[in-house]
């Protein structure tokens, strides 16, 4: 599997599976962001966790995308998706290769019993880390002690050209104590590439 970021809380998600293989995006974001979004991105699934710019430029994707923007269980290309609400945002569990993928969309607040048990055993969590509409670092910290990932993949903070103003990676780092820096934005694994004990934080570039 190969997670990359693209800025905001917008990832690429490709994977191997029985069809041949399913490539998700998650939260394709408009221009007026202050970021320009890939012109050449094509996706089997778009999944949209809040109908704002930062999240729902579905014409952006090319390749026919099955878009999932409501709750519910959904199957494309042997590449499983549950999405679940949490206030105003979907919260996002993609299956694939044996392995789980968490994303929580901008959610601003821990999480409910009934949100812990929809989302499941995560095994790479995607976290909203920026504060203002969306988490703040010390929040972020709570909801990762909820749902015990192996590996955490923050977003929705500060980097240069968004208009929005949200707090720094460097600061959610700070309140978690150390953070594995990648200078690429792509993540590459498999299931044995997990770590056993100590949980992974992984802070991707976007290139």
């Amino acid at each position: 599997m190969q997670i990359s970021w693209l800025g905001l809380s917008c990832f690429e998600i490709s994977t191997d599976t029985a069809s041949g293989g399913a490539t998700v995006v998650v939260d394709p974001y408009g221009n007026e962001t202050g970021l320009r979004f890939p012109r050449t991105l094509e996706a089997d699934i778009v999944c949209v966790s809040h109908d704002e710019m930062d999240a729902n430029n579905l014409s952006a994707v090319g390749g026919s995308p099955f878009v999932v923007d409501m709750p519910g269980e959904f199957e494309v290309k042997d590449a499983f998706v549950y999405a679940s609400r949490a206030d105003s945002t979907l919260l996002f569990r993609i299956e694939s290769e044996g392995m789980i993928v968490a994303h929580l969309g901008c959610l601003n607040r821990v999480l409910t019993d009934k949100e812990l048990e929809a989302l499941g055993s995560v095994d790479v969590l995607m976290i909203p880390v920026g504060g203002g509409r969306v988490l703040t670092p010390k929040l972020a910290a709570e909801v990762i002690s909820q749902v015990e990932p192996r590996v955490v993949i923050p977003m929705t903070h500060a980097i240069p050209n968004v208009k929005e103003k949200l707090g720094t990676a460097d600061e959610f780092c700070k309140v978690l104590g150390t953070c594995r820096h990648e200078t690429s934005n792509k993540f590459k694994f498999s299931r044995k590439d997990l770590p056993e004990e100590d949980m992974l934080i992984m802070e991707l570039a976007r290139v």
